[in-house]
């Protein structure tokens, strides 16, 4: 997740997937898993005037995860956001860091993986989560919390399906729920599963 994408088509079909989980199930609270990157370059202005960036405060308005909280406060779900900085060479400590937090959580919980492709089997970029690191976070849930995962298109045809049954091994079986959007972000697909032993 980059702040830079923050509330795009995907963002509004993301956030209506988990605020349908979450009343559904009288689930008090999302926590969001970002796996937070660095933004690209602040973009700037040119003109006869000169070159300027843009002015500080429409780039927090626009590049901010944290704006969530408004939604926390319309829909009475608490959003809780783990933020840190996802780097690479530290997957295991994120993936224990992430398991702490959940520990700590008020249930039933939501933990919402929000990589920025998915899950991928090969650790190919930072934008993705691995299949064991699903696996730990779904051991560390307890009895009728949720975790769902967000997982963007791959260039495979059948991207969604194959998605679906590596997320499904990862939580052992579970029966998972897909959710997709027919006229929002067709490129991608909410993977839900419940802890229910």
């Amino acid at each position: 997740m980059r702040n830079q994408w923050y509330g795009d088509h995907r963002d509004i079909v993301k956030w209506g997937v988990l605020v349908e989980i979450a009343h559904r199930n009288n689930i008090p609270m999302i926590l969001q898993v970002a796996y937070l990157n660095p933004d690209d370059g602040i973009p700037r202005l040119n003109s006869e005037l000169g070159e300027v960036e843009v002015a500080p405060e429409v780039i927090s308005h626009f590049r901010d995860i944290h704006k969530i909280a408004s939604l926390a406060e319309a829909t009475g779900i608490r959003i809780d956001i783990f933020d840190r900085e996802f780097i690479p060479r530290e997957r295991q400590e994120y993936t224990a860091q992430i398991i702490d937090t959940i520990k700590t959580l008020p249930r039933p919980a939501l933990v919402f993986l929000d990589p920025d492709t998915g899950m991928l089997d090969k650790p190919l970029s930072p934008t993705h989560v691995l299949p064991d690191e699903v696996r730990a976070i779904w051991y560390n849930l307890r009895l009728d919390d949720w975790l769902v995962l967000y997982q963007h298109a791959s260039r495979q045809v059948d991207w969604a399906d194959k998605s679906c049954r590596e997320f499904k091994a990862a939580c052992r079986g579970a029966r998972v729920i897909s959710f997709r959007s027919p006229n929002g972000a067709q490129d991608v697909v909410f993977f839900a599963v419940q802890r229910v032993h």
